[in-house]
């Protein structure tokens, strides 16, 4: 590319908007089945595992194209990725609304997990492409914030609209908003600015594919994504709500606007994260820092039971300390050769939806392991005891992240 970019242009910020907003509503897709566990397995007539299950088909598609969709953008450019990304998520949005059986609600699941799956490296690579480069990493906090405003009206939001209207008409309401940004990723988002050359040598398919799974410094980096971003999507992705609702005995409106405060301070916390790397040049002292942060908050969390306002101020300090996952991809672009950086990210990515997708019906397994053999309306219930009990892998996950990250050498373009 050969023409500085180091303020940006109004087309570009907004093309960037653009993907930004698709990966608030992939965010929000992410977490929504959280604030709607009762009415699914209500509905459906499943178990927490099973449940576990339907919402981890999200992550199953996501997970798996991570790579391939990367090798897509490196070679073609993201927006034709971005668009048949946007069909896809606009087709199973409407199908998990309406369908009447489990089976089809995992399909639609499954549709949405396959278009969202483009969202987050297809939104860094308009970044690359259009914004100024000094910047990435505060950028790529930016549309973490998008993605978070996504999941933190997932919550509470959601649930407050789930009592006025019902699951489905919210959950079609919201397909509705994604058929909107499918039609506007069409009319604007382009791969670069038409005044700009792309040159330089490009590696096949299978050459792409080696130089990133023989990596080991990106390897190092998706193990520090995979569990870290693990309790985040277990917790605040769908047991954190009903945990509150039995440990502190709000109801689901309540105890969502509980849990989105993880959200929130990460929303907070990746933007200031990206900034300070982006001040220092420097990626892995934030990491480890931020980690270390949120290693301390679960054994806080897990080890006292603390009144609601102790347990929701270290919910917010967890998220402002987990924004510092956002650099791995900062890392990636420092570490990894420029014609194969999108596949890269394809593999951080990679892995940390599939640990977020393995996670979900474990945990659903670890809670049905402790049932009583309580139901209430229907609905398994499950102790505040048993979900602490099952929030203990969470601490354990964060050790091997932060043991990884430790490894992880400093980069060509920052530390």
């Amino acid at each position: 590319m050969n023409r500085s970019r180091d303020l940006g242009s109004f087309l570009g910020w907004t093309i960037w908007g653009l993907g930004a907003l698709f990966y608030a509503y992939a965010y929000f897709q992410r977490v929504a089945p959280s604030v709607m566990t009762s009415e699914l397995m209500r509905e459906f007539d499943v178990t927490a595992a099973a449940l576990g299950n339907l919402s981890a088909f999200y992550f199953y598609p996501y997970a798996l194209l991570q790579i391939p969709l990367g090798m897509m953008i490196d070679r073609l450019g993201p927006r034709r990725a971005i668009l048949a990304a946007a069909a896809l998520c606009t087709i199973g949005s409407f199908l998990f609304a309406l369908t009447p059986s489990v089976t089809g609600a995992s399909l639609g699941r499954l549709l949405i997990g396959a278009g969202a799956s483009i969202s987050w490296v297809g939104t860094l690579a308009l970044a690359m492409h259009w914004l100024p480069a000094r910047r990435f990493a505060t950028v790529t906090g930016l549309t973490l914030l998008f993605g978070l405003v996504g999941a933190v009206i997932g919550q509470a939001p959601l649930a407050a609209l789930m009592t006025l209207a019902g699951w489905r008409d919210a959950m079609l309401g919201a397909a509705v908003v994604m058929l909107i940004v499918a039609g506007a990723c069409l009319v604007l988002v382009r791969d670069h600015d038409a005044g700009m050359s792309v040159s330089g040598p490009r590696p096949g398919v299978l050459a792409s594919l080696l130089l990133v799974l023989r990596d080991r410094q990106a390897w190092k980096v998706a193990i520090f994504t995979g569990f870290m971003v693990t309790p985040m999507a277990a917790f605040a992705g769908l047991w954190g709500v009903p945990f509150v609702v039995q440990a502190y005995g709000l109801d689901v409106t309540a105890a969502g606007a509980s849990v989105s405060l993880i959200l929130v301070g990460w929303a907070i916390g990746g933007p200031l994260a990206g900034w300070i790397s982006d001040r220092l040049q420097r990626r892995r002292p934030v990491m480890a820092t931020g980690c270390a942060m949120v290693i301390t908050c679960w054994l806080l969390l897990l080890g006292v039971e603390a009144p609601l306002w102790v347990f929701q101020v270290l919910l917010l300090v967890n998220g402002l300390a987990s924004g510092a996952i956002i650099l791995n991809f900062a890392a990636i672009r420092d570490i990894v050769a420029t014609p194969v950086v999108a596949a890269a990210m394809g593999l951080v990515n990679m892995i940390g939806m599939g640990f977020s997708a393995l996670a979900l019906p474990l945990l659903g397994l670890l809670l049905d392991w402790q049932w009583q053999g309580v139901v209430v309306d229907g609905v398994r219930q499950y102790s505040a005891e048993a979900y602490r009990n099952a929030f203990w892998c969470f601490p354990a996950s964060m050790i091997v992240s932060f043991t990884a990250i430790l490894m992880l050498r400093p980069g060509s373009r920052g530390r």
